[in-house]
């Protein structure tokens, strides 16, 4: 795969955590599914997991979001969380 090809997967996998979570904060999609997402963009795609706190960061204060900003921040933090976890199991590994 080449660098350009590999570019365009990696931005197609940011579009794809971004409709996921926000398809969680929604309420339609389940958290184990946007982790399992997440974790295979971090694994296959060169995602890094600053790059989804970003997002999740981002989408908390979207306004085009419909959703209550407690319940974003709410359902937002245990996806936070298992980022957080992520990170460190990469400076460790």
């Amino acid at each position: 795969m080449d660098t350009e090809e590999f570019s365009s997967m990696r931005e197609w996998a940011l579009s794809w955590i971004r409709g996921s979570i926000e398809s969680y904060l929604r309420g339609k999609t389940p958290i184990n599914i946007v982790k399992g997402r997440i974790k295979r963009a971090i694994e296959s795609y060169g995602v890094k997991p600053e790059e989804i706190d970003a997002i999740i960061d981002l989408l908390q204060i979207d306004p085009s979001l419909t959703i209550p900003r407690e319940l974003r921040e709410e359902r937002a933090r245990p996806l936070l969380g298992f980022v957080e976890e992520l990170k460190k199991g990469e400076k460790s590994g």
